[in-house]
């Protein structure tokens, strides 16, 4: 795993599709949003979403996310530096609309964690890349 990720205060797993969620059984965004948060020790958001977002509405001009509009979960946002932990095989436009929406909340910047697998044949695991 790359020791040189960007410093963040927050992490959030990119949100998927409910019914990827439901065919593989967990969410791969979040296990890895997890093990990074205890690695980097860096706080996790989970709460932030009302809706996933739907592939099938995804447009350029579009953003498919609903965001919770509690005032304690905005808060939590405003004036940090915010990870998004996501994997590659996701359409640019999902991460531009979720750093959009979190940028409207007020988060500092936004900067996408993005989960590569790089095999390796010697000792027959993955390293994730940023």
């Amino acid at each position: 795993m790359s020791k040189e990720f960007l410093p963040v205060d927050l992490l959030i797993p990119l949100p998927e599709p409910l019914d990827t969620t439901q065919q593989r059984g967990f969410q791969s965004n979040l296990e890895i949003a997890k093990l990074l948060s205890k690695r980097k020790n860096v706080p996790l958001l989970l709460s932030l979403l009302d809706a996933y977002p739907n592939e099938n509405s995804l447009t350029p001009a579009n953003s498919p996310f609903q965001i919770n509009s509690k005032q304690e979960i905005i808060r939590s946002i405003r004036n940090l530096r915010v990870g998004v932990v996501g994997n590659h095989m996701q359409s640019e436009y999902i991460y531009h609309h979720f750093a959009k929406e979190l940028k409207s909340l007020g988060a500092l910047w936004v900067s996408n964690w993005i989960m590569i697998r790089v095999p390796n044949k010697k000792t027959q695991t993955c390293s994730i890349l940023s």
